[in-house]
């Protein structure tokens, strides 16, 4: 009697999914499939001695490894067993890479035992080895069908603005579309404070004290669970302002964390808005969100986020004139005049990337700013409507013609005047033009919803802010500080120093 191995699987187990404390080996799909097989294994006169399960796994993935289908092949190649049993080919492959693996061995062993329950595979033969190959790629192709069918409906739904099945965020009531009682106005909160000051890991800290724990991964349990990524998550998920997503399957593989943002779905050059209640208005979610791109950014730029520590007021603002790398707070030797004077400097750092061609003075430099942002801030305050000068609009026509020229590219695709891959070239570029172009309309955004806070009684109450406030002020109003070479030996010297605003961004 030769000893055999049974194959069963199934990619969806529904009582896993309803139950994650279910044993994966449990399912009723494979036990049935198993009972099959152990009455063809009677018939057949044949022993199973080794049962392979792979429930709950998808065979038409190549990133997903089977497990006990890998095993088998082990045990047939040394010979653990000498054939096996499975229900129908498409449980058994569905690629036509794994077809090839089990011909292979049916091919150097001529006495294995290969036959489905179902379908009439015999894989002893070369009849049935062939039919197995094109099996797999039949089921590939109709995987592959099925896997574009969803995508095409999901996006539907997106561009209608209907919401797709997914666990409750946070934020919203069972429904998902109905906003939590407590919930929504924590949230609202949050995104409201980020522009003025609030960190991402401030916000944690308040949720974990107000004992909010994470929507998914329910298996561990405890508020310290809530992790940093996915309190920003909640924070730049443009639901969060009535804003319709759609993450293609292809951006959700990997470890790395999708930004949301990014995935707004447009139709006529405008955001679609979907079919629930929002916590904030959009340019509310705008300024939070581009607060939180720059901090991002110029955590990246200097290489380690200490390095934008708010313990000193022109970290991360400051810039070399030479190479424009952001300048870090460096303390003077303990024992020299500089020290004792001043305390410490920023300098252009070779260590971190910098060309080492700058240094100046901290006091006076920050002495400098603070006077001319202060200096503004009057000037502002007397000008009628300046708070309006800010114009977030200001690339809409760019946008649309960006919307009109990817049109015309896919018509000329279609008429076959250009071909596919120029097609692809050309709509890319316009892609991340738009990309670029929505990512500065938040910045300004951010910016006009900062400058609400600029009270007539700001210049009197400057002594009294912190650090952090001071430069959450001045980065609403100040693009870079850009500090030119002096020359060594020369005295501290105003005019080598540039204050460099936002209004001048172009």
């Amino acid at each position: 009697m030769h000893p055999v191995g049974a194959y069963a699987r199934t990619s969806e187990d529904k009582a896993l999914r309803a139950n994650a404390a279910v044993w994966r080996e449990i399912g009723e799909q494979v036990a049935d499939q198993f009972e099959d097989m152990e009455n063809v294994a009677t018939d057949l006169n044949v022993t199973i001695t080794h049962r392979y399960n792979d429930n709950n796994t998808p065979a038409s993935n190549p990133r997903i490894v089977r497990r006990d289908f890998e095993q088998m092949l082990v045990d047939l190649e040394n010979g653990t067993i000498r054939g096996i049993l499975f229900y129908h080919a498409d449980r058994l492959v569905r690629q036509e890479y794994d077809a090839a693996r089990i011909n292979r061995l049916f091919q150097l062993n001529p006495g294995y035992l290969g036959r489905a329950v179902v379908g009439g595979t015999d894989l002893s033969t070369q009849e049935g080895r062939t039919m197995l190959t094109i099996q797999a790629t039949m089921g590939g192709m109709e995987a592959y069908n099925t896997k574009r069918r969803v995508a095409r409906k999901n996006k539907g739904l997106a561009e209608r603005g209907h919401m797709h099945g997914a666990a409750r965020p946070f934020g919203w009531a069972e429904d998902r579309q109905t906003l939590h009682d407590s919930e929504a106005e924590e949230l609202r909160k949050a995104i409201l404070a980020i522009p003025d000051g609030l960190t991402v890991g401030g916000v944690r800290k308040q949720w974990i004290a107000l004992g909010y724990e994470p929507t998914r991964n329910k298996k561990v349990s405890g508020t310290q669970n809530l992790q940093h990524s996915a309190v920003e998550s909640r924070l730049v998920n443009p639901r969060v302002c009535g804003y319709r997503t759609y993450l293609p399957q292809a951006e959700r593989r990997g470890g790395k964390r999708p930004w949301m943002p990014d995935f707004v779905v447009y139709k006529d050059g405008r955001p679609v808005m979907g079919d629930w209640e929002a916590v904030v208005s959009p340019q509310e979610w705008q300024a939070c969100v581009a607060t939180i791109e720059e901090r991002k950014k110029a955590r990246k730029e200097v290489r380690a986020a200490h390095t934008t520590s708010v313990k000193y007021l022109l970290s991360g603002i400051a810039r070399c004139g030479k190479c424009s790398f952001p300048l870090m707070s460096n303390q003077y030797s303990r024992g020299t005049t500089s020290y004792e004077r001043y305390g410490y400097r920023y300098a252009c750092l070779t260590t971190l990337g910098g060309c080492g061609g700058v240094t100046r003075v901290g006091p006076p430099m920050e002495d400098l700013v603070e006077d001319a942002f202060l200096l503004e801030v009057r000037r502002s305050l007397g000008v009628v409507a300046k708070k309006e000068d800010i114009d977030e609009t200001k690339h809409d026509v760019r946008l649309a013609e960006i919307l009109q020229e990817i049109e015309e590219v896919n018509e000329r695709r279609r008429a076959k005047r250009i071909s596919m891959g120029t097609a692809l070239d050309v709509i890319e570029d316009l892609e991340g033009e738009r990309e670029e172009l929505y990512r500065h309309r938040r910045q300004l955004v951010a910016t006009k919803v900062r400058r609400q806070s600029v009270t007539p009684s700001l210049p009197e109450e400057w002594k009294s802010y912190t650090i952090p406030e001071k430069k959450t002020l001045l980065r609403a109003s100040i693009r870079a500080v850009m500090v030119h070479p002096a020359g060594r030996g020369k005295r501290f010297d105003p005019s080598l120093i540039k204050v460099v605003w936002i209004e001048d961004k172009r």
